[in-house]
């Protein structure tokens, strides 16, 4: 399976999710809200928004795995960025620069 996200749909918003199932367990989630129409939704006791959600491993080692998936995301992500800043300062008519 693949998910495309496009950069125009990216929001810094992440919700923490926990719902029981009918056997008692406890699942947890991390969900990141994607940006859409306000008109499609109804606040907050309807909460239907675009999302993209990771249900969280129970075991330990799971959860290690994927937090070290995670963070090898962020630094992927603040490297690209600090290459575009460092980009945008050396070129001032690109929109950065001092």
């Amino acid at each position: 399976m693949r998910i495309n996200v496009y950069s125009q749909e990216l929001t810094s918003e992440v919700l923490s999710i926990s719902k029981v199932s009918n056997t008692g367990i406890e699942y947890k989630a991390v969900q990141f809200v994607l940006h859409s129409s306000p008109m499609l939704h109804h606040p907050p006791q309807d909460d239907d928004r675009s999302a993209v959600t990771f249900w969280l491993p129970q075991s330990e080692r799971g959860l290690r795995e994927f937090a070290s998936a995670m963070r090898t995301a962020a630094e992927l992500v603040e490297a690209e960025y600090w290459k575009n800043r460092d980009n945008d300062s050396d070129n001032p008519g690109k929109g950065g620069g001092t």
